[in-house]
């Protein structure tokens, strides 16, 4: 009797010491028990790839993200136009042009509760035109040094946040190459920039634009087996603009084949009617993205009847006016069942 009444204490004891050693740890989040990866060229959500259909976004202007759920949007593209001063957490700040900056774990928090993942990019340092990333070749603007330093602070903040992405430029390189661009230059500069964020513990999923401002994906044809080599969760953006949506049927087609052929992962990260003053018409082009199951975000939820590339008009609905029925053309590709 006494030897079970000391077994028992002992059992006690254990018990009692592991509870509180696990209690010293935080409760996982919903991010925490769903991990999203790539393998080949397919995103997944544990083992099961998944097809995404989704926006550019403002809500770090804004906060919030639930008039989203009214087209089916599965992930979210959020721009970030004031790198420098945006916050990582916290309430709303004032930034130097006026502007009032919603957090970049609000814009988070938001799409999470509304089942969204979020992809934050950098798309300008100071919220000025001046300072715009697009067309800007990473290593030669004056803020790299401050900007990698800001690029690991966000991975660090969104580690163990898996359905948070992060895109390490905003369309790098200039659309004609005429500021000395290399494949060897793309090459160098997205492996410094993907190197700090998985210095910092991140293993999330990251986004590595193309070149030509996003729309050259002849660089991931000719480097991106290489640079894949060694390294997981890495995910190509390529931006569909003229340079895609001008072209022909069956062009596309041959380059998203290659794509493939050559086992690489993409996102189209940016499309919409508008772009360089020409007016396009993108619905063949996300038809043969949709049925190769290739994810998709669109340029841009905005409620703004006035711009051409707006999805909504300022009464909420599609915006259709002088943009080839943009606004019903991609609601109804949202409303489709996905198909990786």
């Amino acid at each position: 009797m006494k030897h079970g009444l000391l077994n028992l204490l002992i059992f006690l004891v254990i018990a009692i010491s592991n509870c509180s050693c696990s209690s010293s740890h935080p409760a996982p989040t919903p991010a925490n028990q769903t991990e999203y990866n790539i393998s080949n060229t397919h995103i997944n959500k544990l083992t099961t790839p998944i097809q995404l259909i989704g926006v550019n976004a403002l809500h770090v202007f804004s906060g919030g993200g639930h008039d989203l759920n009214s087209w089916n949007l599965d992930i979210t593209r959020e721009f970030v136009g004031n790198v420098k001063e945006t916050p990582l957490t916290g309430y709303p700040i004032k930034d130097a042009n006026g502007a009032y900056l919603y957090s970049l774990q609000n814009l988070a928090d938001s799409n999470r509760v509304n089942h969204r993942i979020t992809i934050l990019c950098a798309f300008g340092w100071d919220g000025t035109s001046s300072t715009l990333f697009t067309g800007q070749r990473p290593t030669q603007v004056t803020w790299w040094n401050d900007f990698k330093t800001k690029l690991g602070q966000w991975a660090f903040q969104f580690k163990d946040q898996p359905d948070v992405w992060l895109e390490v430029w905003n369309e790098p390189y200039r659309y004609d190459r005429a500021d000395g661009y290399t494949d060897d230059t793309w090459n160098s500069d997205m492996t410094e920039l993907l190197n700090i964020v998985r210095s910092t513990g991140n293993n999330n999923i990251v986004l590595i634009p193309c070149a030509e401002q996003g729309q050259d994906e002849s660089v991931l044809n000719n480097k991106g087996v290489s640079f894949l080599s060694g390294k997981s969760n890495v995910l190509f953006d390529i931006h569909a603009y003229e340079k895609w949506l001008l072209s022909t049927p069956v062009n596309v087609g041959n380059r998203l084949k290659q794509l493939k052929q050559n086992n690489l992962p993409v996102l189209f990260g940016e499309t919409a009617p508008m772009n360089a003053g020409t007016l396009m018409n993108p619905q063949f082009f996300l038809d043969s993205v949709y049925q190769r199951g290739l994810s998709v975000c669109a340029w841009v939820w905005k409620y703004d009847g006035t711009d051409t590339d707006a999805l909504l008009n300022q009464n909420g609905l599609p915006n259709n006016l002088n943009n080839n029925n943009w606004g019903d053309i991609y609601k109804e590709l949202a409303s489709r069942t996905r198909r990786p």
